[in-house]
């Protein structure tokens, strides 16, 4: 019989695997950037269109940084891309994982931005290993985030009412990150002010995001209105759990709202096929919904679905990314995002394979 707590321990190793590996990593990072992150080609850009970027920090005046104990209000540094040219495109929003960066999906939002969409990639701060605003003010991972994530990684079955209750809290800080920022840039764009806020379709919103970023997003498309697709880039959908009960979390039993894409590496759906009781959430969620994919890609690692095994290849083979091809790995990715947003977004046919991987063309 399968022991039932090394399973799920299992579980835990990759669920938040982008969080444990990037957290061990902080310091590294810090002391040997210049090594760790030496100049290198972004991908090429399928689309025609001339992309420009722009950032901005904004402070949300509605909520107190609980990170700090100055009192000061929580503020969120925004990056755009999006065409040069005149146009009416939807937006995009990303979310990166727990210690990832605002350039974490840098070569995802150009490859949108050049096919005709507003792409922002919104920076948490003292969840990511590292926010620079516009005024120059950096700020680093929260030490106690970064051990409660990895403490996780450590704890026995009789801590899964621990670990639920941090997802929530994680995925409430996500979340009312997501809406603020959205808020914002509807906001701006209804006033008509300019590029790149004068060019989003308002109307045509799609969200995606990777690890923990992917399961916010998921989670924020169950709650607003106005959201067309979500794209969920191997992240557990930690926001689908409801509550606890007898040792296990209650799964959300209403139908997914939104036209949802869930990716993963093989690995990772097989190892979630093995779970235990109730099984993995993403399954049920995509059991449950009217309208759902899973796109599969052979011999990725967690890693393999952000740039990092390109702007830091060093540091992505210390973190056992997988055996596929990084660049081609990443377009992969850039493509399915685009497809499935242009589906959703703009009505275009849908052209993704169930599996990607090595040498397994576009």
């Amino acid at each position: 019989m399968r022991d039932k707590r090394k399973t799920r321990t299992g579980w835990r190793k990759w669920a938040l695997r982008g969080a444990w590996i990037a957290g061990g990593a902080a310091v590294i990072l810090l002391s040997l950037r210049l090594l760790l992150f030496p100049p290198y080609k972004q991908p090429a850009v399928t689309g025609n269109l001339t992309v420009e970027t722009q950032e901005f920090t904004w402070v949300d005046e509605s909520r107190v940084e609980t990170f700090a104990d100055t009192g000061e209000k929580r503020a969120l540094t925004v990056k755009f891309w999006y065409p040069k040219e005149q146009g009416s495109y939807p937006l995009a929003v990303f979310s990166h994982g727990a210690f990832g960066v605002i350039d974490s999906n840098y070569s995802t939002c150009m490859e949108l931005a050049s096919n005709g969409y507003v792409a922002v990639s919104i920076a948490h701060p003292y969840h990511a290993m590292y926010v620079k605003d516009v005024n120059g003010r950096v700020t680093t991972v929260d030490t106690d985030f970064l051990k409660s994530v990895l403490d996780i990684n450590d704890t026995q079955e009789s801590d899964e009412e621990r670990v639920y209750e941090l997802g929530r809290e994680w995925m409430a800080l996500r979340t009312a990150d997501e809406n603020f920022v959205l808020d914002t840039i509807l906001e701006k764009a209804g006033r008509g002010e300019a590029a790149p806020f004068s060019l989003i379709d308002t109307e045509r919103i799609g969200l995606f995001g990777h690890s923990m970023g992917g399961a916010s997003s998921v989670a924020l498309g169950r709650t607003r209105d106005d959201i067309g697709a979500v794209v969920d880039l191997e992240g557990t959908m930690l926001g689908e759990y409801v509550g606890f009960e007898d040792g296990t979390e209650i799964f959300n039993e209403e139908p997914y709202p939104v036209p949802l894409l869930d990716v993963a590496s093989r690995k990772v759906f097989e190892e979630a096929e093995e779970l235990p009781g109730k099984g993995y959430v993403n399954f049920y969620v995509q059991k449950n919904a009217p309208v759902c994919k899973t796109v599969i890609f052979e011999g990725a690692g967690h890693l393999n679905f952000t740039d990092l095994p390109l702007f830091s290849p060093i540091l992505a083979r210390l973190l056992g990314v997988g055996e596929v091809d990084a660049r081609e790995c990443i377009e992969d990715v850039n493509h399915v995002v685009l497809n499935w947003f242009d589906h959703w977004l703009k009505g275009k046919e849908l052209d993704l394979k169930d599996c990607y991987g090595q040498g397994d063309g576009r």
